[in-house]
Order: structure tokens, then C-alpha cells, then sequence
């Protein structure tokens, strides 16, 4: 079978017209999908035989999966592809605004540098003196497949951690040797807090002017799951009153992130414009599932990793 590569890096072109994704995926004589981005709506399908579609998202919303189910189209995703990497950039953040690694930074590439007296020496000393991660608590909001990793990366430095997640079994947390806690509890007890739920309904606003009172003063927090879980305008707040010590924050509300942002503004805010996941080994990570599942599938096993199971029922 002929296999035909488009790098939507490198076409900068991303698929959101079924007619003109139809013609394209006729010109290439394709009739099994695998996509990141591009749409796979009814508009497609009734105009272009598909046999197979991979979709390489955890939460594969490019795609119709009743619509593909219907027709008999097995849709595979990739659950977790980028959870190694998000796990990573919260470590990442975690030792950056617990050790104020970035103004540290700014201030090497300052005019301020070389110091000129021992009394500007010990100022800077003092403002960039943070604390250790060993010894700590981490909260965790989520313990899904990302929370287990953080969990795993930070008890190496002798962190404790505590976590929420009603939809993980006990046996997960107990397997982890991570304490399970209400919402309630995590806030309370965190000295580090990082967010690690879906985007879902059930999460929007989940952390509110009352949740974040609860918090510790003087913690820190952290989000690389969405903005949309957390109040704006109480986050604002607890940092701009510090109630919070720092925020390290890879998604906001307005994307693309803007210079002139009002967290991007504030000096105890660290920011990245949505890269948590942007590893080159996700690609890896995301391409082995998606053939493992076509091979399945082509075996006559069910796939690992398949987004509509209704689909078995038109086999």
C-alpha cells in the first residue's frame, strides 16, 4: 500500500474543508487517515471511501467517531502520547519558580552584571535564594496518566505527594505511594500545587476565589492541563497579593499568549506559550501506537487504542 507524508510543519496547511481534504486525499490515492489536526467530519466521509483512521490526540475531537462508527470506520488515537512530556515541563517549572531559575537568568543578562559591591552581591543573593523540592508536598489535581509521571519524578527528589482525582482507582494511588486526598485536602496540605485534569466540562472553573483561598500562603502553582480549570481573576489575585508565591503557567486564557498579558506581566509569573507536550519523541510515542492499532485491526484483534468501540458492533 502506498504511503503518502504531509507535514502540516512544513505546508503549514491544516485540513478544516471535507471537499478540499476529499480531492487531496484523492489526488494521493488514500483511503486510511492518520492526522493530528485536520478534520474528519460527515463532509468528508461522504464524499471519500475511508477504511481506517488514526488521529493522534488523546482526545481525538477531529473526529466524528458516531459518524465513523456508523459507517464502519475504526478510529485509533493516542491516549498519553505526550504525557512523558508534559510530566518533564512540570518538573521543569516546579525547579524553575521554586529556585528562581528565570530571574536569575534575566539578571546574568542584565546591565546589573558583573555586581560591583558586596552589598549588591548579598541583595541578589538574598532575592534568588528559593527553596528545595526535597522535603516538600506536592499536590496533585489529576492522576491520570500525566500525575502518575509527575508523581514519579518528584518523589526521586524526596518530595511527598498527596492527590484528587475521583475517576483513578485506589489501587493506582496505593501502586503509586501517593496519598489520596479530597480537592479540599491537596489545597490545603500543597506546598507545590500542580493541575493535571482534561477539558471537560466537570473541570471548568474547578478551582475558584474559594478554592484558591484555601491554599497555602506562599505556595506555588502550577498548570499545564488548561486555563479554563482555574478562575483568571482569583489566580490573579492570590499572585498580585502573595497568598501565592509564584505560577508557572503553560496555558492561559487568551492563545496565542500576548507580551502585554496581565500574568505574563506579573514578576512572580513564569510563561510558555502551550509547549508542554511539544517533545520530538512524541511524534515517536504517537506513531508506534497508531500502527500498533492498525495491525491489530488488520489481524482481526481489537486495537489498544481505539476511539470508537461502537465500531466493533458493525465488523
Amino acid at each position: 500500500m502506498p504511503v503518502h507524508h504531509e507535514d502540516w510543519r512544513e505546508s503549514k496547511n491544516i485540513f478544516f474543508d471535507g471537499a478540499v481534504f476529499a480531492e487531496r486525499l484523492r489526488q494521493e490515492g488514500c483511503n486510511v487517515i492518520v492526522t493530528e489536526a485536520d478534520e474528519v467530519r460527515k463532509d468528508l466521509l461522504d464524499l471519500i471511501d475511508i477504511q481506517m483512521i488514526g488521529t493522534c490526540r488523546g482526545n481525538p475531537v477531529n473526529v466524528d467517531l458516531d459518524e465513523a462508527a456508523m459507517r464502519g470506520i475504526p478510529v485509533f488515537h493516542t491516549p498519553a502520547r505526550n504525557a512523558e512530556a508534559v510530566a518533564d515541563m512540570t518538573l521543569c517549572f516546579m525547579l524553575m519558580i521554586l529556585r528562581h531559575v528565570h530571574p536569575a537568568i534575566e539578571w546574568v543578562k542584565s546591565e546589573r552584571a558583573p555586581i560591583p559591591d558586596a552589598h549588591e552581591f548579598i541583595t541578589m543573593y538574598e532575592s534568588m535564594t528559593g527553596v528545595e523540592l526535597h522535603g516538600r508536598t506536592v499536590g496533585l489535581i489529576g492522576f491520570g496518566a500525566i500525575g502518575q509521571r509527575v508523581a514519579r519524578r518528584v518523589q526521586a527528589f524526596g518530595a511527598h505527594v498527596v492527590a484528587h482525582d475521583p475517576h483513578v482507582e485506589d489501587s493506582v494511588f496505593q501502586e503509586s505511594d501517593v496519598r489520596r486526598e479530597s480537592l479540599m485536602a491537596v489545597l490545603q496540605q500543597s506546598d507545590v500545587l500542580s493541575l493535571h485534569v482534561p477539558d471537560v466540562p466537570e473541570t471548568k472553573n474547578l478551582l475558584g476565589p474559594q478554592e484558591i483561598a484555601q491554599m497555602k500562603p506562599g505556595a506555588y502553582f502550577i498548570n499545564t492541563a488548561r486555563a479554563a480549570s482555574v478562575d483568571p481573576d482569583a489566580l490573579y489575585e492570590a499572585l498580585l497579593s502573595g497568598h501565592l508565591a509564584a505560577a508557572a503557567l503553560d496555558v492561559l486564557w487568551e492563545e496565542p499568549v500576548r507580551a502585554d498579558d496581565r500574568f505574563v506581566l506579573l514578576p512572580n509569573v513564569i510563561a510558555t506559550p502551550h509547549i508542554g507536550g511539544a517533545s520530538r519523541d512524541v511524534i515517536t510515542h504517537q506513531s508506534a501506537m497508531i500502527v500498533d492499532s492498525i495491525e491489530a485491526w488488520l489481524r482481526g484483534d481489537r486495537p489498544a487504542y481505539l476511539a470508537n468501540p461502537d465500531v466493533l458492533n458493525h465488523r
